[in-house]
């Protein structure tokens, strides 16, 4: 089959690997979708760890083609979705329900070979049923809004409260819509993309604005009654982080959510934070929320279709990952539509 094989920081080949055959309570899948994440970014410019050599990917779907004696759930044929982290449940944090926190944390596609291949090896327990009706391409964007939920989950939006989202990616068009779906009363997008901007809309943002407008600040002020009840950051850098701080109401609650490079810090005034009484808080992960996000998508209360993947062949993902990225492009995703079968 073919593979992403990463070796180091720009070192990615595509070539040949033979997999095993799956363990007792293994499912192998050929892998129909996998979404190119802004961690598999990082990773191939070594701002972010991967074990090497691994096959990367970690947000993909898949048909079983093979499955192991002692998998009972499912059945060849079946569509699944993948939930990369595996987490030991024998720690002190993942005994104390803090499973995201892992001391022994493994990762498909990051330190256990992943879904940027035509077929991947999957424990049952990160296996998740799709519908055969549901497509692969929607189901494909499990894994990122999985992550999304635990940020919604510490931010804790209540019914009414305004809610302003900085950064239009993926990761912002699917925040967008937990926070509608959660009763926020006021929704504000800021992004300088204006095709992103109008996806936000469509989706259901009431306002939007382009950072580098001057009257922004003002404007947002001005519509939330002094500043926004919660501020959540999803561009992955220090200027969004910055933006993010400074805009929340007394009281106001930040949630730093992008993943940004190691040398990326921020400034706050301390006097500002202290005076506003913030509440800043980070999101790791996944923990207990994958299913949910199967729940939202395949009931069709997560629109996956607007966010519109750009579809390659695996051969293209290198050219991927070593160009400037595209800002009008939000997801991209590698499909084995359109790749040559091989065998194993």
């Amino acid at each position: 089959m073919l593979a992403a094989i990463f070796n180091g920081p720009l070192d990615l080949e595509i070539k040949d690997y033979t997999l095993p055959s799956p363990g007792n309570n293994e499912l192998l899948i050929q892998v129909e979708a996998c979404g190119v994440c802004g961690t598999d970014f990082h990773i191939y410019n070594g701002e972010s760890y991967a074990k090497t050599p691994v096959i990367t990917g970690h947000e993909y779907v898949g048909t079983i083609v093979e499955k192991g004696r002692d998998v009972k759930d499912f059945s060849i044929g079946d569509h699944i979705a993948v939930d990369p982290n595996i987490y030991c449940g024998e720690c002190y944090y993942c005994k104390n329900g803090n499973i995201n926190f892992c001391s022994n944390l493994k990762a498909l596609g990051v330190s256990v070979n992943g879904g940027f291949a035509e077929y991947s090896l999957v424990p049952v327990s990160q296996a998740h049923y799709i519908p055969k009706d549901f497509s692969f391409t929607a189901a494909a964007f499990a894994e990122p809004l999985s992550c999304c939920i635990r940020g919604m989950d510490q931010a804790s939006v209540k019914h009414g409260e305004s809610v302003v989202l900085i950064g239009g990616g993926t990761i912002g068009l699917l925040m967008l819509q937990l926070v509608k779906i959660s009763g926020a009363g006021k929704i504000i997008l800021i992004e300088p993309v204006a095709e992103k901007r109008n996806i936000a809309i469509s989706l259901g943002a009431e306002y939007v604005f382009d950072p580098n407008d001057g009257s922004m600040f003002k404007q947002i002020s001005d519509l939330t009654s002094g500043g926004p009840d919660v501020v959540i950051e999803c561009a992955g850098n220090s200027k969004a982080a910055e933006l993010a701080v400074s805009l929340p109401k007394r009281g106001g609650r930040v949630i730093i959510f992008g993943l940004s490079s190691k040398k990326e810090t921020i400034n706050i005034n301390l006097q500002d934070f202290f005076l506003k009484e913030l509440s800043i808080k980070g999101s790791l992960l996944n923990p207990f929320t994958f299913s949910r996000s199967v729940e939202l998508l395949v009931n069709k209360k997560i629109n996956a279709d607007k966010l519109k993947p750009s579809l390659s062949p695996l051969a293209d993902l290198k050219n991927i990952l070593s160009s400037p990225r595209k800002s009008t492009i939000i997801k991209h995703q590698i499909t084995n539509t359109k790749l040559k079968r091989s065998s194993l």
